[in-house]
């Protein structure tokens, strides 16, 4: 195992003080009786990446959703989350633009250090790593794009969105051929929220995963295709399956930031009355994900926008947030099919989501409805994940997302004022 040089770990000191704080994993050795620098080293990076991925996680997904109509955050110490996010346009240098930025880029930063450590379990973690992190971002920059260059010049280009889903593609082939070669296990431990996924091969099977992601919002069908094919795809698995961000109430760990007790007098996070409006009668993720507020509770009202729908995906703060489940899987492969022109396909894997969700299988779908059917069911089923924006604007469909006020508007969020010359 090539060791990490001095100067580097000097170099990362900071950014590892910054993470572990908020780490909620003992740093363990693989073995306890004989460890060694270089497995602290790498143990600690890895741990550090996974807190970092969870930092400002409240702030992303309330961004997105709150974007993408899936929620309103009336909030009225912080009129932000309804007008900024609502009307545009959003700060560059405020912290619902900086705060995810950040945070991402920190992981960018450990995981780059990963992928030199000459160990190839960690180097292919990293790298799915990093390209997730830079996914996280560019579902908020979209067309704005992002940086692809990490030493801090700000003179230099930002790279447009092309770029950057190329450079995702590419992180995660080149993880993937990392994971390939690291033996049957790794010299490093995983949270929980990998549990499954915490060998090279099944952790290859993530990776996967989020590359069949990028190659459908880039429309390459056969790298896609190629992907789902390798990854933990599952037609009779449970929809839950996959991998999580972990969170616990353990010394200096953090919580999911989302969660709120819906029979509260007065809570922030209320779901789109479109949802309801929208959903299908006997539709079980509709009756998992909300609850209308009983009539002896306040209907939320807050800055013209009314909803009487909380969300109860969570049962507490320290509920796990999905990075990508089977559900996905399967609603990516219609995608793929429906790209494809083979709607046949399409409604089968979108029919086998359904029945899980206690519904009546679709039929005679065509070119004319498959796109509106997948778009439904990612809708519902992967609500609050932080998907829905993304699929809209992929498809050119922000305009049909509702806008509650005059004014309102579907915004994109901007590079940040720190990241720009002068």
């Amino acid at each position: 195992m090539k060791s990490i040089t001095i100067k580097k770990w000097i170099m990362i000191l900071p950014l590892l003080s910054a993470f572990l704080w908020v780490g909620c994993e003992d740093l363990d050795f693989p073995d306890p009786n004989n460890p060694t620098d270089d497995t602290a080293t790498i143990q600690s990076l890895v741990t550090g990446a996974e807190a970092g991925l969870r930092t400002s996680m409240g702030i992303y997904l309330r961004d997105m959703l709150v974007v993408g109509r899936e929620a309103y955050y009336l909030e009225p110490a912080d009129p932000r989350y309804t007008n900024e996010l609502m009307k545009g346009p959003v700060d560059p240098g405020g912290f619902l633009t900086m705060s995810p930025w950040n945070a991402n880029y920190k992981v960018i930063q450990n995981s780059l250090i990963l992928a030199e450590s000459g160990d190839k379990g960690a180097s292919g973690v990293g790298k799915s790593f990093h390209a997730y992190a830079l996914w996280r971002i560019l579902s908020m920059t979209d067309e704005n794009g992002a940086r692809l260059n990490y030493d801090g010049d700000i003179n230099a280009s930002v790279a447009s969105k092309s770029e950057v889903l190329a450079e995702i593609a590419s992180l995660l082939d080149a993880g993937n051929s990392d994971l390939s070669g690291a033996g049957d296990a790794f010299s490093f431990s995983l949270s929980s929220g990998f549990s499954g996924f915490d060998t090279p091969a099944a952790f290859a099977k993530f990776n996967q995963a989020l590359r069949a992601r990028v190659a459908v919002n880039q429309d390459d069908w056969s790298a896609a295709t190629t992907a789902l094919g390798n990854s933990f795809i599952d037609e009779s698995g449970d929809m839950s399956m996959g991998a999580y961000h972990e969170f616990s109430s353990n010394s200096n760990d953090q919580d999911n930031g989302m969660f709120e007790d819906a029979s509260n007098d007065f809570i922030k996070l209320m779901v789109h009355p479109s949802y309801a409006t929208d959903a299908e009668d006997g539709d079980g993720r509709y009756a998992a994900n909300v609850s209308v507020r009983d009539t002896s509770l306040a209907v939320i009202t807050y800055d013209g926008l009314t909803s009487n729908l909380a969300p109860t995906i969570w049962t507490s703060s320290y509920d796990p947030v999905p990075i990508i489940r089977n559900e996905e899987l399967l609603l990516l492969r219609a995608e793929v099919a429906i790209g494809n022109g083979d709607f046949a396909s399409a409604e089968a894997d979108m029919n086998i989501v359904r029945a899980a969700a206690g519904l009546a299988g679709y039929s005679d779908t065509d070119a004319s409805n498959a796109l509106d059917r997948v778009l439904h069911e990612k809708r519902y089923s992967l609500f609050f994940e932080g998907q829905r924006l993304i699929d809209m604007r992929h498809y050119g469909k922000t305009g049909d997302l509702p806008l509650d006020r005059d004014g309102d508007a579907i915004v994109t969020f901007p590079i940040p004022e720190t990241e720009i010359p002068g």
